[in-house]
């Protein structure tokens, strides 16, 4: 098999790159096809969507040959438990638009992040450029997970990105939270403790946020509060310094209350060219199922009475978080 050089793979978009080495020098790539992509709710390596072997090619021979010219990618930036999934599918269109969700590179980088910075940044708008490509006449749309959020400052520094902000209220969130059981408190725990390095005092805030609470639950319930307020500090960074407008925040209730109508608002927003009429078409199928389940389909009765259990069982321990939040003054709201 004649192995593919790195411009055969910028050249062709099925190229995808899935992974970037320890040391930022190099990037992997496997081959993809629109289908592989569309039929997997996530691209953070929880099940193959990739054909044959995977090829690495040097990030010094990619950069140059990418050039300066590359579009911004649209993005759909968010926290957890906002919809976020659910506009992707919206917003992914046969033969028009393609939904890439939670690709495994971005994660990567977001994890290298902290111990090499520069080399990291270099290593970001290759894999943004490379995942902006339009394959087979599909306009990608990209979800990062909200795991890289901390790429933010990086993604607005050579306005890499044309984003959506997605939120959600804090106290659904937490009640978002608290509903996942063990699984997600502990992926909101390890999130604050990620992001906290890049913002300003994130380790005083983790330490005062364990500090006095014997109770495990609000010990809990504060870092996620946290969780979510660090991310939505570093959205709000970029919204002013790019001078994005208030039209770019997309909150859990607008997505639930309207969901066609908020996805073709945010195509509009993002100037993607997909037909209006197509979005309404696709949608019926895509609001029946589960967003993050296959072969699931989604029932609002039940989340209604999961949540109404939730609160139940917690309200206490969520009035305690968000009086110490308060008092913290975390930043738990964005401009709408």
């Amino acid at each position: 098999m004649i192995m593919p050089d790195f411009q055969d793979i910028v050249a062709d978009p099925h190229f995808m790159p899935v992974g970037v080495s320890a040391d930022m020098h190099t990037i992997r790539f496997a081959r993809v096809s629109v289908e592989s992509l569309r039929a997997q709710a996530f691209l953070d390596g929880r099940s193959p969507y990739t054909h044959g072997p995977e090829t690495a090619v040097a990030i010094d021979e990619l950069a140059p040959a990418l050039g300066g010219n590359t579009a911004p990618s649209r993005v759909l930036l968010h926290v957890s438990f906002c919809g976020s999934t659910l506009l992707s599918n919206l917003l992914d269109v046969e033969g028009q638009s393609l939904g890439l969700r939670e690709p495994a590179g971005q994660i990567e980088l977001a994890d290298a992040l902290r111990t090499a910075p520069e080399r990291v940044s270099r290593a970001t708008h290759v894999v943004e450029a490379l995942l902006s490509r339009t394959i087979e006449g599909h306009v990608p749309v990209i979800k990062p997970s909200n795991w890289a959020n901390n790429l933010l400052p990086i993604w607005i520094d050579e306005t890499a990105i044309d984003p959506i902000f997605m939120t959600i209220a804090p106290r659904l969130f937490l009640r978002a939270v608290f509903r996942g059981g063990r699984d997600r408190l502990a992926y909101a725990i390890r999130l604050a403790q990620h992001l906290a390095p890049s913002i300003e005092d994130g380790a005083g805030r983790l330490s005062r946020s364990i500090a006095a609470p014997p109770d495990p639950l609000q010990k809990a319930a504060r870092l996620s509060l946290l969780a979510l307020s660090f991310q939505l500090t570093l959205f709000q960074t970029a919204l002013k310094e790019r001078r994005w407008g208030k039209a770019r925040v997309i909150t859990f209730d607008q997505l639930e209350n309207d969901p066609v109508g908020t996805a073709i608002r945010v195509a509009d927003i993002l100037q993607l060219p997909v037909e209006v009429a197509a979005i309404r078409r696709g949608s019926k199928a895509v609001l029946e199922r589960h967003a993050k389940v296959p072969g699931r389909r989604f029932a609002a009765s039940e989340a209604a009475e999961a949540n109404r259990l939730v609160e139940q069982h917690h309200s206490a321990t969520f009035d305690s978080a968000f009086a110490w939040a308060s008092a913290e003054e975390l930043c738990l709201e964005m401009p709408v």
